[in-house]
Order: structure tokens, then sequence, then C-alpha cells
């Protein structure tokens, strides 16, 4: 049981990254062998940038590999334009993002 469930309760229903991805709020555009994990892009920012996603993902994950004092070991976030392109690793994948879209993400990881 994490602190969310502690707090209140088991959950009703469980929207997951799976299903997010077959409903077209995420879109897998790749994936990391290194590490097993999915690259994944919010439709929101997919839409906006698809014409170069794959310089993102490049710089997003030179900025992941460079240390921050706020990484805690399961989770990473970058600024990789300021108010306009994040990147968030941890162990459902790697997922970019606009900061608008931030909340979906918190939705995933609420309920693991």
């Amino acid at each position: 049981m994490n602190s969310i469930t502690q707090v209140y309760g088991e959950p009703i229903a469980v929207y997951t990254q799976k299903l997010a991805i077959e409903d077209g709020i995420l879109i897998k555009v790749g994936y990391l062998p290194n590490l097993k994990l999915p690259v994944i892009f919010t439709t929101n920012l997919f839409n906006e940038v698809k014409e170069y996603y794959q310089e993102i993902i490049n710089k997003g994950l030179k900025l992941l590999n460079k240390k921050d004092s706020e990484d805690d070991g399961y989770y990473k976030l970058r600024v990789i334009e300021k108010n306009r392109i994040w990147v968030i690793a941890n162990s459902e994948g790697v997922t970019f993002m606009k900061p608008e879209d931030y909340w979906w993400l918190l939705i995933f990881e609420s309920f693991d």
C-alpha cells in the first residue's frame, strides 16, 4: 500500500499508461533497450514537435544523464525548454511533455 491509498483508500479505477497509449493521450515513439524503458510523448507535445522529436529525445537524454540534487533514485525531471518541454524518467519510462501535461503522469504514478 502506498501513501495515496493509505490516505484515500483503494482506487475505484486506475488509468494506466497502457490505457493512455491506447486512448491516444500518450504516444510511444521508441524504446531504450539498455534501460528496458519505453520513450513516450504526450500527444499534446508530439503534435507540435513531430518533425524534430528525435532531436528532443537526444537533448532530453543528455540532460537526464547529468546529476541533479533533486534526483531521488526513482524520479528525474529535466526542463528542456522553459515553459515548453519537460522530460521525466522513472520506472514507467522516459516521458516528454508540456508542463501542463504533468498531471497525467501523476495519475499513472499515484496508484502503482
